[in-house]
């Protein structure tokens, strides 16, 4: 029997299976997208800088990295099958996939954040040929901005990121938002208001678009929410940073007995342990006071979650891991990559 089962490949469930590894525990990962790395695929280009000890680098960049530590000690990962189910059994944890296959496991930890990513789309209907073109739920290439009139739906950190990483390519960016005040850091916010290639629409919103060759955006109409004032803004690119649709079969089995918060959120201790005293959670899925919903958050969810699973395979272990540069099995890593 397995020792755990870690639903989810993002940051959370790739540091837990390196951390569990690390404690000698055998892990499984299951994740329901064919690939690793979870809602960061979503920003691949975007600069994360809030690492402890690590300068800013591109989400694609902390994947890659994630995917390669997690291999430490060779972990199973199963990708393309989503966990639709948790079976208590007396001793042991059952996880059910979409085809109906069953692994068996003393533990689980669930890292699977809010459930499988899905951008938000605009409210409102559009020829499905400019998702081709020039309509953007997510950044693959920054290139495909340079020198262009962007416009950026969303007030939160991602829409004010964006914002001020696009402005660095773009001919003009236009920051669209519904209310009067942008989310996100407070520095980041104040650069981007301040900015001489950045003009902020605020409380207005994109209700239209227009075209003229039948497949892009060649118009943005914009509604402003108190007078009702319409005004078109021709643009060459439209990114909508509206967030991401929260959606985990495992919270709306009919059999889940996990303890929920706002229907979404797994409440656990900050231990993360769950309601079921053999199921762990990790990563943006947990809620307990003082969470910290950042990628380092995560990592630290992850340490614990591993120690508790630890203790729960072997009563005699210690809930703390040793020191990693203590570690034999890492020193021999590490002489591998210096011989190479």
């Amino acid at each position: 029997m397995l020792d755990v089962i870690i639903v989810g490949g993002g940051p959370a469930g790739l540091y837990s299976a390196f951390y569990c590894g690390l404690r000698g525990l055998d892990v499984t990962v299951v994740e329901a997208q064919e690939y690793l790395g979870g809602k960061l695929n979503v920003y691949k280009e975007k600069l994360i800088w809030d690492i402890g000890g690590v300068t800013p680098m591109k989400a694609g960049e902390i994947i890659a990295s994630l995917e390669e530590q997690s291999q430490t000690f060779e972990p199973k990962i199963i990708t393309g099958k989503s966990v639709v189910e948790i079976k208590e059994n007396q001793d042991s944890v059952s996880v059910v996939t979409e085809d109906d296959k069953e692994y068996v496991a003393k533990t689980v930890i669930l890292a699977t954040g809010t459930g499988i990513v899905k951008p938000k789309r605009l409210p409102f209907s559009y020829s499905t040929s400019f998702e081709k073109t020039n309509l953007h739920y997510e950044v693959k290439d920054i290139k495909k901005f340079k020198n262009k009139k962007v416009m950026i739906s969303g007030g939160n950190d991602s829409a004010v990121q964006w914002a001020k990483t696009l402005s660095d390519v773009a001919e003009h960016v236009y920051l669209v938002y519904r209310k009067d005040l942008f989310r996100g850091y407070e520095i980041e916010v104040q650069e981007v208001l301040s900015h001489e290639k950045i003009t902020c629409l605020t409380e207005m919103e994109i209700t239209g678009l227009q075209t003229e060759d039948n497949y892009s955006i060649s118009v943005v109409e914009v509604t402003e929410n108190v007078t009702g004032k319409q005004q078109d803004f021709i643009i060459d690119e439209l990114l909508v940073c509206h967030g991401f649709e929260k959606n985990n079969p495992l919270v709306k089995a009919e059999n889940n007995s996990l303890a929920l918060i706002d229907d979404i959120f797994f409440e656990a201790t900050e231990k993360g342990q769950t309601s079921v005293k053999n199921i762990f959670v990790a990563g943006d899925a947990a809620s307990y006071e003082g969470k910290v919903k950042l990628i380092a958050g995560a990592f630290h969810d992850a340490v614990n979650a591993s120690n508790g699973v630890k203790v729960m395979v072997d009563p005699a272990a210690s809930d703390r891991g040793q020191v990693s540069s203590h570690h034999d099995v890492l020193k021999e890593r590490h002489l591998e990559k210096v011989k190479k």
